[in-house]
């Protein structure tokens, strides 16, 4: 008989619901080889040096199993830590919606902060002493909107495009020598939405023609950065002079 023939006495339940113990194939005490195999007691593996066949009785836990570049495997994933930030000295953990809300502050600041500076250089906001990172959050907003605050004030004095800006023509370079054309186009946009810095839809010349006007001033436009032309009434023109005045001297604020 063979030597499992018990198992063919069990009953049909116990057949599909009780597996049969396995049997031990090696020794608890039997040695192993540098990379974790089974040996025999000379030091030979599984695999017979004499026929080159692999003893499947022979048990290891070793993994046959290669390793695939840019496999993930689940015991060597590492959890994406929490951003950290310090204030002053001082460690803070963000949550992922304190990093998302953190950056796009940032971001917001940085743009609003770099278009003032295009204009005024010299222009900075107003220090934040936050000291944590809802505080540091809550900056640059305030510093995004101080910024839109002093782009509407520049804007309103005719140091930039007004709040009526709409279209604009390119400007052959800081000189007033209008072309007949280019007045005619100014004139087209004037009519249509009126003076970039206060909106009006009157020009108030004698001629009754906009004022082709540079943005940026050609005064203040020691970079030389490409000018645009729009549609400006002669009261705005005026007091745009005076606004360029003063800010030369250091004087707008």
């Amino acid at each position: 008989m063979r030597a499992d023939y018990k198992r063919c006495l069990q009953s049909d339940y116990e057949r599909r619901f009780r597996p049969p113990a396995p049997d031990r194939k090696y020794r608890p005490d039997q040695p192993r080889d540098s990379w974790g195999r089974w040996v025999d007691a000379g030091g030979a593996n599984a695999t017979s040096t004499a026929t080159g066949i692999t003893d499947h009785r022979v048990l290891s836990d070793a993994s046959g199993d290669p390793i695939v570049p840019g496999a993930q495997y689940a015991q060597n994933r590492v959890r994406n830590p929490l951003t950290t930030i310090w204030i002053n000295g001082q460690q803070f953990e963000l949550t992922p919606g304190q990093a998302a809300r953190l950056a796009v502050a940032e971001a917001r600041a940085d743009f609003s902060t770099a278009r003032v500076r295009e204009i005024d250089p010299n222009w900075k906001p107003t220090q934040s002493w936050a000291q944590t990172p809802e505080g540091i959050i809550k900056a640059y907003n305030a510093e995004a909107r101080e910024a839109q605050d002093r782009a509407y004030e520049l804007s309103r004095q005719g140091i930039a495009p007004g709040p009526f800006a709409g279209e604009s023509i390119p400007a052959r370079g800081p000189k007033c020598d209008f072309t007949a054309a280019e007045r005619r186009e100014i004139n087209r946009i004037g009519e249509a939405t009126g003076c970039h810095t206060c909106g009006t839809l009157y020009p108030g010349t004698m001629l009754r023609n906009f004022v082709p006007d540079h943005q940026p001033p050609s005064a203040l436009n020691s970079s030389g950065r490409a000018q645009r032309l729009y549609p400006q009434c002669a009261w705005c023109s005026k007091q745009q002079g005076g606004a360029v005045r003063r800010f030369q001297l250091g004087k707008y604020k």
